[in-house]
């Protein structure tokens, strides 16, 4: 298992949520309903966007509006409330899928074409006599590469405005530190303990 960030609708952090180690990409999740549990399994896979592939998978609860969305992407430090660009990977993910496909098309076609030549190479060298031909050809595989991908954290961005952000730092410098609140701690008990024993004196 491993923790998570979830969203609201608006990309905004909310909390952790525990998932399997296998989990990735953006899934969207819904607020609970009356609905049976087979109901709620079935709309959770509507439409499920992984880093390699995204699909439709239950059209008939398409029109289900999500309640937020669980993001297999860590949050990169720094951010006082991280905000998700929902949309923005929504519209990466499908602009990828299609270079993608493009890519293993041209890799198909070159691969085809490439097996082609070296069978006609092959053939070639095949129907000469054995005392004129030459080394065997030797085929050798082309090696798919997909695209490069933007890296997934570059989606995080901070939620806050300037002016918030700045109220924030402002209340945290006010608060005492952990030092100062154990020293004062301290002080208190010293003072309680004093009065103790002045009070033990007194009797």
């Amino acid at each position: 298992m491993k923790a998570v960030p979830k969203v609201n609708t608006d990309g905004l952090y909310l909390e952790d949520a525990l998932v399997d180690d296998a989990f990735s990409g953006v899934v969207p999740f819904y607020a609970p309903s009356s609905l049976t549990l087979s109901d709620t399994d079935q709309q959770q896979d509507i439409y499920v966007l992984t880093a390699d592939k995204s699909s439709a998978i239950d059209e008939t609860n398409s029109g289900n509006i999500p309640a937020g969305y669980t993001v297999a992407i860590p949050v990169p430090p720094g951010l006082y409330h991280p905000r998700f660009d929902i949309q923005g990977w929504l519209a990466y993910e499908a602009e990828y899928n299609e270079i993608l496909i493009e890519a293993q098309k041209k890799y198909e076609k070159i691969s085809k074409e490439s097996q082609a030549s070296f069978q006609k190479l092959h053939d070639e060298w095949q129907i000469k006599p054995e005392n004129k031909r030459e080394d065997e050809p030797v085929y050798f595989a082309h090696t798919f590469t997909a695209p490069e991908r933007r890296d997934p954290m570059t989606f995080w961005s901070e939620g806050l405005s300037e002016e918030a952000i700045k109220e924030v730092t402002q209340k945290a410098e006010q608060q005492p530190s952990e030092t100062d609140q154990l020293k004062q701690r301290i002080a208190d008990l010293e003072v309680t303990l004093s009065q103790l024993m002045l009070g033990n004196t007194g009797k």
